[in-house]
């Protein structure tokens, strides 16, 4: 039951980003690519997107499409609320931009 009740606290923290596009997403992909030792590149081939892509969400620049999100929650065999979560108050991980 915990497992749901984290999972409704975070989907009603999505609805509040949705609501509010000016709130960013913030992610660990950064962090979780090079733990496994992969390059931008090999990630990126991994997930049939640019190094560009890849950069850009490591970097807070973009969020990522729902299929995508789903696609790197299963390349690091992880949740996709582990991976991505709203930042409501702080910059992305990584100090970009929007």
């Amino acid at each position: 039951m915990d497992h749901l009740h984290g999972w409704n606290d975070f989907m009603g923290t999505l609805t509040r980003c949705a609501v509010h596009p000016g709130i960013p997403m913030r992610n660990e992909v950064r962090r979780l690519r090079t733990e496994q030792g992969w390059t931008q590149v090999q990630f990126a081939e991994a997930l049939g997107v640019s190094r560009q892509t890849v950069n850009a969400l490591e970097t807070g620049k973009y969020d990522p499409s729902l299929p995508l999100a789903f696609r790197i929650s299963h390349l690091f065999s992880i949740p996709l609320e582990t991976i991505f979560f709203p930042g409501e108050h702080d910059s992305p991980p990584t100090g970009g931009k929007r």
